[in-house]
């Protein structure tokens, strides 16, 4: 082999390990921030979850039955603030009218509407 040669394949190991250890570097980083995302999500998750047994807790309190169809309705709302009736009754399977009345049953007690019908969002009441 000639001196040339030998010195391209010193560069291209030197390339191949220095672009190991970036690779290596990129990964380690990534798996920390998936794991910090990953943590939140969790911590997200938990206080949706926790709003929910609360108002559960508060409508056993209060001797209301909210039905598993009230929960879900109410587990929707934590998810999303801003989702509609209709958007409602197209995720849990019901028709409008009862979303409607499942709503009405809840509202002032364990819901409430802030802001106007188009463009305000539902708020748990804890």
């Amino acid at each position: 082999m000639s001196e040339q040669e030998m010195s391209v394949k010193e560069n291209t190991d030197k390339v191949a390990d220095t672009l190991s250890k970036v690779h290596k570097k990129v990964t380690d980083e990534q798996a920390k921030v998936s794991d910090r995302v990953t943590d939140k999500q969790t911590k997200v998750t938990d206080k949706r979850e926790m709003i929910v047994e609360k108002a559960v807790a508060k409508a056993l309190e209060n001797g209301d039955k909210l039905t598993q169809n009230r929960i879900t309705i109410l587990q929707l709302m934590t998810e999303n603030s801003y989702i509609t009736k209709m958007e409602l009754a197209s995720a849990v399977g019901f028709s409008a009218t009862s979303i409607m009345c499942n709503i009405e049953y809840m509202r002032n007690k364990y819901l409430r509407r802030v802001g106007p019908d188009n463009g305000g969002f539902w708020e748990i009441i804890e």
